[in-house]
């Protein structure tokens, strides 16, 4: 199956603009840079489940996108994808990409084992 992100591929529609703003806290770049380190180049998805606040990242192909994932933007180079009727109840606004409950290592870097979540961010 083509990846969005080869321009031969007509499956994923990316002419919407989402109206919210993705951004990425400090702790999820620095595992997002450890775990592309580890398994290389990652992708973000974030499904239609109606509570689920934790996207899947994992090695870019090896998840299936829909014909309702619409690109949300990129985070340390890894795009994000996103479920539209997800998208439609974040609204508008911001969402930050964070590290639930970071563990630290001795160097102060997140744990490999740490899960993303999304946190809508207010004003």
């Amino acid at each position: 199956m083509p990846h969005p992100s080869d321009p031969e591929c007509t499956l994923h529609r990316t002419s919407q603009v989402p109206a919210v703003s993705l951004t990425a806290s400090i702790d999820a770049v620095m595992l997002i840079i450890r775990l592309s380190a580890r398994y290389g180049p990652l992708m973000f998805r974030h499904g239609a489940m109606a509570e689920s606040v934790q996207p899947l990242c994992r090695p870019v192909g090896s998840i299936a996108l829909s014909e309702s994932d619409v690109k949300l933007g990129e985070i340390a180079g890894c795009e994000y994808w996103i479920d539209a009727s997800t998208l439609a109840r974040l609204g508008q606004g911001a969402c930050l990409l964070d590290v639930l409950n970071p563990s630290v290592t001795p160097h102060g870097t997140p744990a490999l084992t740490d899960r993303f979540v999304l946190r809508p961010q207010a004003g």
